[in-house]
C-alpha cells in the first residue's frame, strides 16, 4: 500500500511538472498548449482542477485577443507572459514550497515566493514578443508580483481551492498592475524588496503576524513605495506598529475581561487588508493622476486604522464602563460600539501621530495634520456606529466594519482638501 502511494504521489508530481512545462510551448503554439493540458487532465485525475484552470487562462488570453481584432475600440489584453507566469506558480512553486521541508509556515512561502520570481522572470522573457520590449524593472515588478500573490494564495488557501485559486488569482493580480507606468531602476527595487522582506520577517519572529499577513504586507509595502513614495509606506507602517505594540498594552487585563486579541495578538491578513486596502487604493491612484486629494485621503484612512485600533486597545483597559456610541447607555466592555472617554483621546492621539510623521517626511503641509485628525477622529468614530449598527446585526464583520471605516476616513480627508 506504501509502495502504492507512493508511485502515485510520483505520477501527480509529474503531471505538475508537466503542466508547468507546457509554458515552452507558448512561443510555438499559443493557445493550443491546451490540448497536452487536456492530455494531463485525461491521465491524472488530481491535477484535473489545474489543468481546467490553467488551460481556462490560456483561453481567456486568446478570446480577449480576437475580440480586440475584431473590435478595433476594444483593446483589453491578457498577454500570454502573464499567464505563463500564473502557470508556474502552481506548479514549480509549489512543488518547491512542498518539498522544502526543514522549512514551516512563512520558511515554504519564501521558498514558494523565490522560485516563483525567479521562474517567473525567466517565464515572461520566453513567453513576451520581441515586440514587446520589456525592461529589466517591469520584468522583475511583474514577475515579484506573481510570486507574491501566488505564495498568499498558496498559504491561505485550502488544499482543495489551491489549483484554482492560485493560477486566477496571481494572473489577476499581476493583470491588474500590468498598465505602462514608471518604476524606479532596478537597484532601488532590489533595496525596496529586502527592506519588506526584512520588515515582514521581522513582524513573523515578533509574533506580530502570521505567514499571510506578513506576504500581505509585503505586496502592500512595494506596491505603496512603488506608487507613491516611502515616506507614504512609513505613515502606514506606523500603523502596524502602533496597532501590534498596544495590542500587548495591559494585555493580562485584557485577558480577565475576556475581550484580549485571539493567538496572542497575532494578526492575520483579514485584519491586514481590512485595515489596508484602502490607503493602498488612495496610493496607486496618486500615483497615476498626481493629486494631493489622494495624499489627503490616504492620510485620513490611515488616521482611521490608527486612532480605531488604539481607541479599542487602550479604551477597553479604562476604569469606567464604556457607552453605547448611539443610547450613551454603559455597556460592558468589548461591547461593539461602545466607547470611552479614554479610547476617544487615544483615537486623537493616533491620529496627530499620522498627521506629524506626514508634516515630517514632507508628504503634508499642516493641513495634512487637520485631515488626519479629522479623518482619524470621525473615521473611528464612524467605526464605532457600524459596530453598534451593522455589525452587532451581524451585516458586516469586524473586518469589513474596519474597511468601510477606512473608506469614509479616507472621505474626510478628502474634504479637508477641497476645503483648502
Amino acid at each position: 500500500m506504501i509502495e502504492f502511494n507512493r508511485r502515485h504521489v510520483k505520477r501527480e508530481t509529474a503531471a505538475r511538472i508537466g503542466a508547468g512545462m507546457t509554458v515552452l510551448l507558448f512561443p510555438y503554439v499559443g493557445v493550443y498548449a491546451v490540448v497536452p493540458l487536456f492530455a494531463i487532465c485525461l491521465a491524472e485525475r488530481k491535477t484535473r482542477i489545474l489543468s481546467a484552470s490553467l488551460a481556462s487562462l490560456l483561453l481567456l488570453s486568446y478570446g480577449l485577443h480576437i475580440l480586440s481584432l475584431g473590435h478595433r475600440s476594444t483593446d483589453i489584453q491578457l498577454p500570454l507572459y502573464l499567464v505563463a507566469v500564473s502557470f508556474v506558480a502552481p506548479t514549480f512553486g509549489a512543488l518547491a514550497a512542498g518539498a522544502s521541508g526543514i522549512f514551516k509556515d512563512l520558511g515554504r512561502s519564501l521558498v514558494y515566493l523565490a522560485t516563483t520570481t525567479a521562474l517567473g522572470v525567466l517565464a515572461i522573457l520566453w513567453a513576451a514578443p520581441p515586440a514587446v520590449g520589456f525592461d529589466a524593472e517591469r520584468v522583475l515588478f511583474l514577475a515579484t508580483l506573481g510570486g507574491l500573490s501566488g505564495a498568499f494564495l498558496h498559504s491561505a488557501s485550502t488544499r482543495g481551492e489551491r489549483d484554482f485559486a492560485v493560477p486566477f488569482g496571481s494572473c489577476m493580480v499581476m493583470w491588474l498592475f500590468s498598465f505602462d507606468y514608471p518604476l524606479p531602476d532596478i537597484e532601488y527595487m532590489a533595496g525596496i524588496y529586502v527592506f519588506a522582506l526584512a520588515l515582514g520577517i521581522g513582524a513573523y519572529r515578533m509574533k506580530a503576524a502570521d505567514a499571510e499577513a506578513v506576504l500581505s504586507m509585503v505586496i502592500i509595502c512595494l506596491l505603496v513605495i512603488f506608487f507613491a513614495d516611502i515616506v507614504w509606506f512609513l505613515i502606514l507602517l506606523s500603523f502596524y506598529l502602533l496597532g501590534s505594540g498596544f495590542t500587548r498594552y495591559k494585555y493580562a487585563r485584557k485577558q480577565e475581561l475576556r475581550i484580549a486579541q485571539s493567538r496572542g495578538g497575532v494578526r492575520g491578513y483579514k485584519n491586514v487588508y481590512s485595515n489596508s486596502l484602502v490607503p493602498l487604493a488612495m496610493a496607486v491612484l496618486y500615483g497615476v493622476y498626481g493629486s494631493d486629494l489622494f495624499a489627503f485621503a490616504f492620510l485620513g484612512s490611515v488616521a482611521t486604522a490608527t486612532g480605531d485600533t488604539l481607541a479599542s486597545e487602550i479604551g477597553e483597559t479604562a476604569e469606567s464602563k464604556p457607552r453605547m456610541i448611539t443610547t450613551f447607555r454603559t455597556v460592558e466592555p468589548g461591547v461593539d460600539g461602545g466607547v470611552t472617554l479614554l479610547g476617544q483621546g487615544a483615537s486623537i492621539f493616533g491620529s496627530l501621530v499620522t498627521g506629524l510623521l506626514a508634516v515630517a517626511g514632507g508628504m503634508a503641509g499642516a493641513w495634512g495634520i487637520a485631515a488626519a485628525l479629522a479623518g482619524g477622529f470621525l473615521g473611528t468614530n464612524f467605526d464605532s456606529l457600524l459596530g453598534a449598527t451593522f455589525q452587532a446585526r451581524g451585516y458586516l464583520s469586524n473586518n469589513g466594519v474596519n474597511l468601510v471605516a477606512t473608506l469614509f476616513g479616507a472621505a474626510m480627508g478628502a474634504a479637508v482638501w477641497m476645503m483648502v
